[in-house]
């Protein structure tokens, strides 16, 4: 057996239970370690094999009403590549290699990343445009609080509404819940703007809070990367199309 082939104990059998050692538990560890990088290792050998993809991370809102209405231009623009979103409320590191870009909203403090502002974000209260006068709140969280907590303590009014609270556990079950006439919700403008266009949802107040700006966010590219660039000048350019923002200077 293993013992005997290396010579030392691994398993302690003098409890009822089979424990390792110190040394077995030594072992394991290295040998997990080993396993994990066999797994990466041919993960990537299989990648080879598959088409090119560029992976994208949003939240599930930016995901459904900003970057699905792009695949048929990025397919144009880049018939060689392959266009992977993942869409999910927890941000994605790009330096890890699961993800290339991550597209989130922020005040610019993701160290180690670079950080490219397409244009800056407000919240501003919106619900369906047949709404009751005194309609419930429709809440999610919004870093580390409840969204009209942060509307109130970044200088919101208090709008008339029910003492219905209805929660909801992300933005974009929010906005939905909102679209059906379930109550009234801060929205993120211009984000926001392609529902509002389409008459599925209506501005309450004229109010808004700025929340920082949205960012593409990626890990440092080298010029050797010419088609993550030519991917990142892309994006850049329609995300900002898409919100009517003029492109300037990055």
């Amino acid at each position: 057996d293993l013992e005997r082939h290396l010579g030392v104990q691994l398993f302690d059998r003098s409890a009822r239970a089979v424990r390792l050692t110190q040394t077995g538990a030594e072992l394991l560890a290295d040998v997990a370690a080993a396993f994990s990088r066999l797994r990466e290792a041919t993960g990537r050998i299989r990648q080879r094999g598959q088409p090119v993809g560029v992976r994208i991370s949003a939240n599930p809102f930016l995901t459904a009403e900003v970057l699905v209405p792009l695949i048929a231009a990025f397919d144009q623009q880049f018939p060689d590549q392959r266009i992977q979103i993942s869409a999910t409320e927890v941000m994605e590191d790009p330096r890890d290699g699961r993800v290339d870009f991550c597209i989130r909203f922020g005040e610019g403090d993701w160290p180690g990343l670079e950080r490219l502002p397409l244009y800056p974000v407000c919240a501003i209260p919106v619900s369906a445009p047949d709404l009751a006068d005194l309609p419930a709140r429709i809440d999610y969280p919004f870093r580390g609080q409840s969204a009209w907590q942060a509307w109130v303590a970044r200088g919101g009014p208090v709008l008339p509404s029910s003492s219905v609270v209805r929660w909801f556990s992300d933005f974009a079950a929010a906005i939905r819940a909102a679209v059906q006439g379930v109550g009234i919700t801060l929205a993120v403008w211009p984000v926001v703007q392609p529902l509002l266009r389409a008459g599925r949802l209506r501005r309450v107040d004229a109010a808004e809070v700025p929340l920082g700006q949205l960012y593409l966010l990626s890990r440092p590219l080298t010029p050797q990367q010419h088609q993550l660039r030519s991917v990142r000048d892309w994006l850049t350019q329609v995300l900002r199309d898409s919100a009517g923002v003029p492109s300037g200077p990055d």
